[in-house]
């Protein structure tokens, strides 16, 4: 018969995991399209169904033994937190099939628990619970292979958040929280780093009652996700949602990515801002308003060209009117291109090259 005693300490535990299911529903919710919200709410979700697995399991003798369904997610938050990053960066990027591998590894460890539980532990529970210390230094060991996956991750969240800048004034603050999401998760990794090797050497002893180290794992993790998890909510959600909305409504229509295709071309050739031997997309962005990011899909789908070559063009268009001129001979071609908005001899000569399929010298001995 299962014993379905509960301490006091286990009920607020449960308490708190209930609000954390809360908080994490707030989050989903929220913002019904915005994918940043729910990949970051699954995982507040998810972190909070495994401390439940963990207090049944201290709460309710044999509980693996009547419900043998693992609850190990410790190799989604990475890939979740990965996504959630992608899309702050690109609300509109459609998740294809190929993105689930990120999520395969902790599946597999699902799976793989799960045929352990159901078909060996739970039909030799006297073999487990003689070999307790070997489980969980087992359990440990994929501890720190989950970190591993989890500063990966870390790297990749870093990577892709550097993506992330000239945000439109307002939206600023994103930045700020890809910040103390890449130190959160960074201390997270140092944390566990120090603690999991100090476990493995030092178990020596458990019994198969007691979860003494997972426990106050588990309340220490439950501090770090759940405050995490709030701050998100009162001061990152509602800026996050409103951003990825408003990319959203950049290309809600064709017409409206055809409005922004010509204030790009407007820029370009009415304020004539290709001159700027220093312009950057960043520049441009800022000039018109805009994410950089929404910048760079408008050139990309509407001209279909990238930045720097479209920026080039404009370039050598505006040299070769130059050259063609009646007072072009009062300059040398150095000096044209630098009117143009080249910076440089050398990436001129190989920029009007690439373009033209001719030298500067051997254009201008065409016009002859």
């Amino acid at each position: 018969m299962i014993d379905t005693s509960l301490d006091s300490t286990n009920f607020y535990f449960l308490l708190a995991i209930f609000q954390g299911f809360m908080l994490s529903f707030i989050i989903i919710f929220r913002f019904k399209k915005s994918m940043p919200n729910l990949f970051f709410g699954i995982l507040v979700f998810l972190f909070s169904l495994s401390l439940l697995h963990l207090i049944l399991e201290e709460s309710i003798q044999a509980f693996n033994s009547k419900f043998p369904i693992p609850m190990e997610f410790s190799l989604a938050y990475g890939p979740l937190t990965y996504f959630h990053v992608i899309y702050i960066k690109n609300p509109l990027r459609v998740f294809r099939r190929k993105d689930l591998l990120h999520f395969l590894p902790s599946l597999l460890l699902d799976g793989l628990l799960f045929m352990l539980l159901f078909t060996y532990v739970r039909l030799n529970l006297d073999w487990a619970y003689a070999n307790i210390i070997l489980i969980q230094k087992i359990a440990l060991i994929m501890g720190l292979l989950g970190i591993v996956q989890l500063a990966t991750y870390t790297y990749l969240i870093y990577r892709e958040s550097v993506g992330v800048k000239n945000l439109l004034l307002e939206f600023r603050v994103v930045r700020t929280w890809l910040k103390y999401l890449i130190v959160s998760w960074c201390l997270l990794v140092g944390f566990l780093l120090f603690v999991i090797p100090i476990a493995l050497i030092f178990i020596k002893k458990v019994d198969e009652n007691s979860f003494y180290f997972y426990k106050p794992l588990g309340i220490i993790l439950g501090v770090f996700i759940y405050s995490l998890g709030y701050l998100y909510l009162l001061k990152y959600l509602k800026v996050i949602g409103d951003y990825s909305n408003r990319i959203i409504r950049i290309y809600s229509s064709e017409n409206n990515l055809s409005e922004k295709k010509e204030e790009v071309l407007y820029a370009l050739t009415k304020d004539e801002l290709y001159r700027d031997s220093e312009l950057t997309i960043s520049k441009l962005a800022a000039h018109l308003g805009w994410p950089t990011n929404t910048l760079s899909r408008i050139i990309n789908d509407t001209l279909h060209t990238n930045f720097i070559d479209l920026i080039n063009s404009y370039r050598v268009n505006a040299f070769k009117e130059k050259l063609i001129a009646s007072d072009s001979e009062k300059y040398s071609i150095i000096g044209l291109s630098e009117e143009a908005g080249f910076n440089s001899k050398t990436s001129f000569y190989r920029i009007f090259k690439k373009e033209t399929g001719m030298t500067p010298s051997e254009y201008l001995n065409s016009l002859r």
